[in-house]
């Protein structure tokens, strides 16, 4: 009898605990309040597409160099080893010169970066703050967002945006993972005016301090191309959906993960169904666990519709990348997931100029020749094993 009291006292506890937690998602999603753009902005600029890590830390550390009045520099994850460690130091070194140096990083994703670290860029005059610190009241739910965004402003003139995060991993220094493959973008001219304020929307939200000014947003020339900038997770998946169901001739989609939700799941096999080409390149590897066996019943769907589906063998692909027609390409930060696309801050930016598009195509094209395309069979009969793992991951799809 006391054994019996004691697992129903548990399981009643369990119960509260979960329901608490259920009221803590809904109640905060309701009550917090997102601070980002809410509609598209549209700027002219120039761009050039950077896809190695080696290439992203060369340039961005050389335009870092250059920073004569301030640096704003947001990333998802910021770890603290050697390129962690090179950069903090560039940053403090600028910070000593008299550039202002404001360092934001999600509370998550750069849990492990050190208070020490910290403590001594603060010291030689950087300014740091986290992105989305859990707090009461909504504890939960804030846990669960993240500020996805990797955005890196100079003196506001000059800019990058993309899949590249700061750590050793990115350089293809992890032995598990390989070459790291990444697609980020160089930004100069008035497009970086849109970043810049973003970026100001955030910095003000984790710190407190509202900034505004010429100095923040200096007179550009117009440049060439138009890029329309998504910062919001609705205008980021209803560009998705409606860039699909507008489809005429092929699809791309290129992302580390791929677990769509209904809408945009159908909206691929109606396009399928209309003749449209449909190809996705996911990673063979992968660096969290569940994320695969979460894609397998889209990816299943997708390849008994027509679909194309690769596998990237090279190291692990990172990318996000999205192109219909070969006349429209978007390159950001969102992951084709739910977490992305409903809890995530993303920003993703979107532009026509067939240039950049041609370079785009010639990248993808390389990354499809390093790929493995899949067969539907290798997912008609999985392993126990997989199917239990398959189940799981449906069960946290939008944590994941």
């Amino acid at each position: 009898m006391a054994i019996l009291y004691l697992f129903l006292t548990l399981l009643l506890a369990a119960a509260m605990i979960a329901v608490l937690i259920w009221l803590d998602f809904r109640l905060g999603k309701k009550n917090v309040v997102k601070k980002e753009l809410d509609e598209p902005a549209i700027y002219t600029g120039e761009a050039s597409l950077i896809t190695t890590g080696t290439e992203f830390f060369d340039t961005l550390f050389e335009e870092i160099e250059q920073a004569t009045h301030h640096l704003h520099i947001q990333f998802y994850i910021f770890n603290e080893d050697c390129i962690g460690k090179e950069m903090t130091s560039l940053l403090k070194r600028k910070a000593r010169e008299g550039v202002k140096v404001r360092l934001l990083v999600d509370y998550l994703g750069s849990f492990f970066l050190k208070k020490k670290a910290i403590h001594e860029m603060k010291l030689a005059g950087v300014q740091f703050a986290y992105s989305f610190k859990p707090g009461f009241p909504y504890f939960f739910y804030k846990l669960n967002r993240r500020n996805h965004r990797k955005i890196t402003i100079i003196d506001g003139k000059k800019g990058f945006t993309g899949g590249f995060n700061v750590g050793d991993e990115y350089l293809g220094r992890d032995p598990k993972l390989g070459d790291w493959r990444d697609y980020h973008l160089q930004l100069h001219g008035p497009v970086v005016h849109a970043f810049q304020e973003q970026f100001l929307l955030d910095w003000e939200a984790a710190s407190a301090e509202k900034l505004s000014g010429d100095s923040y947003f200096p007179a550009l020339d117009e440049g060439t191309q138009t890029f329309t900038s998504l910062f919001s997770t609705r205008q980021i998946y209803l560009f998705f959906l409606q860039q699909i169901e507008q489809a005429e001739t092929k699809i791309f989609i290129g992302s580390p993960y791929f677990i769509p939700d209904a809408k945009l799941q159908n909206a691929l096999l109606d396009a399928l169904k209309r003749g449209v080409e449909v190809t996705l390149l996911v990673p063979m590897k992968s660096d969290h666990p569940l994320v695969k066996e979460a894609s397998y019943p889209f990816i299943r769907e997708l390849l008994k519709s027509g679909g194309h589906v690769y596998q990237y063998y090279e190291g692990f692909f990172h990318a996000k990348v999205f192109m219909v027609d070969e006349n429209i390409c978007d390159i950001g930060t969102a992951n084709f997931d739910l977490r992305s696309l409903f809890t995530n801050s993303e920003v993703n930016c979107v532009f026509t100029d067939q240039k950049l598009i041609r370079s785009a195509l010639k990248t993808i094209e390389d990354d499809l020749a390093r790929s493995v395309i899949m067969d539907v069979s290798a997912l008609d009969k999985p392993s126990l094993w997989t199917k239990i793992k398959m189940q799981t991951a449906k069960s946290f799809a939008p944590f994941l």
